[in-house]
């Protein structure tokens, strides 16, 4: 029976072409380049066109060169990590109890993020009313939008006392202040836009005099900031209207998500059951406001007109 399939086989490789040659040593297990949908292989192994695309992400480009060079690149990450991780497996570190749980916990993340992106993808589109009330609501991020030119004094995690900050009014007098108390810094200069930056942030810088120095904590390291200049960039029309779409989408998606975040935790609760030991401690309720008194219940309460009550503490 084997002798006669060889014969076969090789009888129908005699008659076709040398392509057609090819396809039959396919099919019954030959080699040959990777071709259709089969990028490259590592061992054997495939690495398809759509892992490539999971790979590139959201990458996008109008140049075919660059296109292709991200392509590659990518595609040289996915061969270089088969081959680590064929590596690892040879190592048994596929065994071990660390790598069960490492791919528990990426499962169940990915699989959250899926389920929260397609919560998100339900909402609907902004109305025309809304995303014209968005637009009206703030000015600092479309018709008074601004690219704000900031000089920068950034430094090292210190506990300066906020009465040492209060009168600085210039960098030249915060790098004095920072040289006194021996303190490293660094200069640094950024663009802020007030279309992407945080809104509270911006309110608060144009509210400021001209010239005056704000300050950032980040983590135990002080920012001390400086406009120095600014330009006008005003954001109108079609662009305006499309950029106050996708951050009312945003915005929607991000409420919905939470709710539904939210509804699943509580619904959940009584099929929570705790280790005492790792038991969370219970929530503490609010205090009740105390009872407002009339002066009709209040035994010699008495006022001065245009005063108000400091309440005990």
């Amino acid at each position: 029976m084997i002798n006669r399939t060889l014969v076969v086989a090789g009888a129908v490789c005699a008659t076709l072409t040398l392509s057609g040659c090819e396809q039959v040593r396919g099919l019954i297990g030959g080699g040959g380049e990777p071709k259709g949908q089969v990028v490259a292989t590592v061992d054997g192994e495939e690495i398809t066109a759509l892992e490539l695309r999971a790979e590139l992400g959201n990458f996008s480009a109008r140049d075919p060169a660059v296109i292709k060079a991200a392509q590659q690149q990518a595609l040289q990450r996915i061969i270089l990590r088969k081959l680590l991780a064929k590596a690892a497996r040879d190592e048994k570190l596929d065994k071990s109890s660390d790598y069960t749980i490492q791919v528990g916990r990426g499962q169940e993340t990915l699989l959250a993020q899926l389920y929260q992106r397609k919560l998100a993808s339900k909402v609907a589109q902004p109305t025309e009313a809304e995303i014209t009330a968005f637009i009206t609501d703030n000015p600092n991020q479309f018709e008074n939008r601004k690219v704000l030119f900031v000089d920068q004094v950034i430094a090292a995690p210190n506990q300066i006392p906020p009465e040492q900050l209060r009168p600085l009014k210039s960098l030249a007098e915060v790098k004095a202040l920072l040289d006194r108390e021996g303190i490293r810094y660094q200069d640094n200069a950024v663009a802020l836009d007030t279309l992407t930056a945080n809104p509270a942030l911006v309110r608060g810088v144009m509210g400021l005099p001209p010239g005056e120095v704000f300050v950032i904590p980040q983590g135990g390291a002080l920012l001390f900031n400086h406009v120095a200049s600014s330009r006008d960039a005003p954001l109108r029309g079609d662009a305006a209207k499309a950029y106050a779409t996708n951050m009312l989408r945003q915005q929607k998606a991000g409420q919905t998500v939470q709710k539904q975040v939210e509804s699943l935790r509580k619904a959940a609760e009584d099929k929570i059951q705790y280790n005492a030991a790792y038991k969370p401690a219970p929530e503490k309720k609010p205090a009740a406001a105390p009872e407002k008194k009339t002066p009709a219940t209040e035994e010699g309460a008495s006022a001065a007109p245009g005063t108000a009550a400091t309440p005990s503490p």
